[in-house]
């Protein structure tokens, strides 16, 4: 698959699914929890992971990421970051589903999250699109991705503009 190919899959995968962004990024974070091991991400398995999470069970909410400290600190990496990220990018757009603010956002009872507060994108769609335009430009997709570079693509997803 070439990068052109690549690049222009990523951006048609959201216009697949009417599946709700929480939902899909919980279907994400199990299928990367798989993969965990692995130190790079082929770029073909990661567009694998992206096109499967639209279908693939999404494993249930679980009300504790609510409250859990998802604050990343310089001694992680790699995949323990991207978890991180991914699941602060969970709760929050279950906080924003149920009524929390953007305003409300200092996190009650001091939670800690890896993402700022601000969410741009909450469409797959949107989500896809933006990540791809903020960490892959040009359509310059490596030949396998990091997994600080697939948690730069999740951060672009919520915040790009």
């Amino acid at each position: 698959m070439s990068n052109r190919a690549i690049h222009r899959e990523l951006l048609t995968i959201g216009d697949c699914t009417d599946r709700p962004l929480e939902e899909y990024l919980r279907a994400l974070w199990r299928l990367g929890g798989a993969a965990q091991d692995l130190p790079q991400l082929p770029a073909e398995l990661f567009v694998d992971l992206l096109r499967r999470a639209t279908v693939e069970q999404a494993p249930a909410f679980d009300d504790a990421w609510r409250t859990a400290d998802f604050g990343v600190t310089e001694s992680m990496a790699g995949f323990e970051v991207w978890e991180r990220v991914i699941l602060s990018q969970i709760a929050d757009l279950r906080d924003l589903d149920e009524g929390t603010s953007d305003a409300e956002a200092e996190r009650d009872g001091g939670v800690v999250r890896a993402c700022g507060t601000r969410w741009h994108h909450r469409t797959v769609a949107a989500f896809l699109e933006c990540g791809t335009a903020g960490a892959l430009p040009g359509e310059a997709v490596p030949d396998a991705l990091t997994w600080p570079e697939f948690t730069e693509f999740l951060v672009c997803g919520q915040e790009y503009e």
